[in-house]
């Protein structure tokens, strides 16, 4: 019995302290979050756009999957894409032979 009484005391305290940080433990993890995505950028891996974690625009629709120029390299949403594979007019014509 004095052993459930301490561990109850621990676990309300644990609470409590978990309660008060909670939005201190968000702010981290998006700042992580972050660093993931600069660090992900440098490597030239797109951004995700599905699953689980799938980022969300504010008016809560997903966002769009992006494609790479072929042409410069540039990342543009897919329904921006020209001929499937590039930024823009001008890269399509800079790349045909």
């Amino acid at each position: 019995m004095k052993y459930a009484l301490i561990f109850l005391i621990f676990a309300a305290v644990a609470f409590l302290l978990y309660w008060r940080l909670r939005p201190y433990i968000r702010g981290v993890r998006r700042f992580l979050g972050v660093l993931r995505e600069v660090r992900g950028m440098g490597a030239g891996v797109p951004p995700r756009a599905s699953g689980p974690d799938a980022r969300r625009t504010t008016s809560g629709q997903p966002v769009e999957k992006l494609t790479r120029c072929a042409n410069c390299g540039t990342w543009v949403p897919t329904s921006r894409a020209v001929a499937r594979a590039y930024c823009s007019h001008a890269c399509l014509e800079r790349a045909a032979p």
